[in-house]
């Protein structure tokens, strides 16, 4: 299924830079902070490294004519580049004398090097990181690919499911779920030859979720069964007008 793509808000090389982050003010939490790093990224890829193409600039997608970026396009590049990310892993690992198994997971933080949980090879992992700041950019872009995409995915889910649910119900199933539902706690889990991005629910990591998984899950929690073909989604300023919802709740009686 091909993606809807973003629409712009304005033109992007009209816009002013950004402001310098300064030591005293808190930090920004959430994808938010890893878009942010990968718009201001101004550094070239490592020449000593293995590419793919969410290395180069907008995760190797330019935006069309009318400004908009293509998400389906950013996904495919973000799953592209996990190869030369595993290998890049694999091969300072190695060299390091870091060994396998178990598998790594590298989580994903605001700061500029991923944390490693209750891992001993945390401190010679970081070391390592430090050693190859290459490796760990890629590693941080690719966080900020995975965690844009993941919040998007989860926004086009929520409008599927409010032409169907009704904005209180959509409301009301939301407020059950985890707060982190749209933009959860990321990782890269490394077994020593591939790279895979996981995200948390709860107390556990499961494989990142897409559209169609998290459309599934919340009409599933409404009991609404799975083989049921989509209906239209509505525009978000229908979904909210009031006479709509009244009109809605009539026919579902």
């Amino acid at each position: 299924m091909h993606l809807p793509p973003i629409e712009p808000i304005a033109d992007p090389t009209s816009l002013p830079p950004p402001p310098e982050a300064h030591a005293d003010e808190p930090t920004a939490q959430g994808f938010e902070a890893w878009f942010a790093q990968a718009l201001n990224d101004k550094a070239s890829p490592a020449p000593a490294l293995l590419h793919g193409p969410a290395d180069f600039g907008l995760w190797g997608v330019s935006p069309d004519v009318s400004g908009r970026l293509d998400l389906e396009e950013v996904a495919n590049n973000l799953r592209a580049t996990l190869p030369a990310f595993a290998s890049n892993l694999g091969k300072v690992c190695r060299a390091g004398g870091i060994s396998f198994p178990p598998q790594l997971r590298l989580e994903g933080s605001v700061e500029i090097q991923p944390t490693l949980p209750s891992d001993a090879r945390s401190s010679a992992v970081q070391q390592m990181l430090d050693d190859w700041p290459g490796l760990a950019r890629q590693f941080r872009r690719l966080m900020a690919g995975f965690s844009f995409t993941r919040c998007s995915d989860a926004l086009r889910a929520y409008q599927r499911a409010i032409g169907r649910l009704g904005p209180n119900h959509l409301a009301t199933t939301l407020g059950q779920q985890d707060p982190n539902h749209a933009s959860p706690p990321l990782s890269l889990l490394f077994d020593g030859l591939y790279a895979w991005p996981e995200e948390a629910q709860g107390e556990r990591w499961r494989p990142l979720a897409g559209l169609e998984q998290l459309s599934r899950e919340i009409l599933e929690h409404n009991a609404i069964q799975p083989g049921t073909s989509w209906e239209q989604p509505l525009p978000i300023e229908q979904a909210f007008d009031q006479a709509n919802v009244r009109l809605r709740t009539a026919h579902q009686r």
